[in-house]
């Protein structure tokens, strides 16, 4: 690998910093593990706290959105500080939260926006080096989701034993510390100038792959996503809720670590339409009303494929868009995941009240295939490319 843009440290150091980077920035998968005590404490209901995961994962991917531009040009230390205090203050301010209308504010907007920019940065960090892009990039975002499979069952342990206030303020100690050690690595100069980037988002207005690539990650998120926000309830046992978390996100993990080294062997187009398979697969379970061992593997498979899309898609970006402007094409992108994210856990949980999580899954089938699609089109799009 070479160095990354403008940085005056090597590049082993500066992809450790983006590993340790997107570790600390990942709370907010670990979600459900939360809203069994948060709803006891608040007294309200699951529905609402789904609520708050979705502002947070909205406000993740604002925080993508806004950071992917300013991390083509600003310096990923600067960057990785201000994710740092925005993560430290959230996480505080949701363990003395009196009200879920703060948590709103502190978990979903505060947490939610300052995870998103710090992840932005990481995976801008390693998007644009010169060789093994792929590998780059599994390794940076399948941190994140270890960071989740750590957390979940940390917190649920300290919930357990020292309850929602000193949880949530050993986390923001803990992640704290994590964050600090991750802005010494990072870079401290800019990649870019400012000019040579307008020059280049000029050059690198949205293109027709671009938007495939945003339809398909979206449509293509949808399902995990409703899975990390009512995880317990698709198992069908409201005792295995972390189990069904952390099955989740060790799928999750290993979709991401797997992903990137295999799309450089076999070519991001080859491992976007496995991907998509996987998607039909883990769904099947699920759409048939699969509970215990089955819905576990079934969550496991969809943590794999979400896994595996989230470092498939900025990989792919990168393949059809200049270094210069990467971070602020798949800011863009993100937002695919960002509208899926708002939509998909409510809707679920909403008509699951109605219809039953067997009939969601089978909508969400509908849906893969439409993700598929959009893969196909991503496919032909870029091979007329070269």
């Amino acid at each position: 690998m070479a160095d990354t843009g403008g940085a005056p440290t090597g590049t082993a150091r500066a992809i450790t910093g983006a590993v340790l980077l997107d570790l600390a920035v990942s709370p907010l998968f670990a979600w459900d593990v939360f809203t069994d005590a948060l709803g006891r404490d608040l007294a309200v209901g699951h529905a609402l706290l789904a609520g708050v995961f979705s502002v947070g994962l909205v406000a993740f991917m604002v925080g993508v959105l806004a950071g992917g531009r300013a991390a083509d040009t600003l310096p990923p230390r600067r960057l990785a500080l201000v994710a740092l205090t925005g993560t430290v203050l959230g996480l505080l301010g949701s363990a003395v939260a009196p009200t879920v209308l703060v948590l709103f504010l502190t978990f979903g907007v505060l947490v939610g926006g300052s995870t998103g920019l710090g992840y932005v940065t990481a995976v801008r960090v390693a998007g644009t080096v010169a060789s093994g892009r792929g590998l780059a990039l599994g390794l940076v975002v399948s941190a994140y989701a270890a960071g989740t499979a750590v957390l979940a069952p940390a917190a649920s342990w300290l919930l357990d034993e020292v309850g929602r206030r000193a949880t949530f303020v050993v986390l923001a100690g803990a992640l704290g510390v994590l964050l600090v050690v991750a802005a010494v690595l990072v870079p401290g100069t800019s990649p870019i100038s400012p000019r040579r980037h307008r020059r280049a988002t000029r050059r690198g207005r949205p293109s027709g792959p671009v938007l495939a690539l945003w339809v398909a990650f979206g449509l293509g998120s949808a399902p995990a996503l409703a899975a990390f926000a009512q995880a317990g309830s698709l198992v069908g046992d409201a005792t295995a809720v972390t189990l069904a978390v952390v099955s989740l996100n060790l799928g999750n993990f290993g979709g991401r670590l797997i992903a990137g080294p295999m799309s450089d062997r076999i070519g991001r187009r080859a491992a976007l339409h496995v991907n998509s398979a996987l998607l039909v697969l883990a769904c099947l379970p699920l759409a048939a009303g699969a509970t215990g061992s089955l819905a576990l593997v079934a969550l496991l498979l969809l943590g794999l494929q979400y896994g595996a899309l989230s470092t498939l898609t900025p990989a792919a970006t990168s393949d059809v868009v200049p270094a210069e402007s990467f971070g602020t094409t798949y800011g863009m992108v993100f937002t695919g995941l960002g509208v899926a994210g708002l939509v998909a856990p409510v809707a679920a949980a909403t008509l699951a009240v109605h219809i039953g999580y067997g009939a969601v899954y089978v909508v969400f089938l509908v849906i893969a295939a439409l993700a598929w699609a959009s893969v196909g089109t991503y496919a032909r799009l870029a091979a007329g490319r070269e």
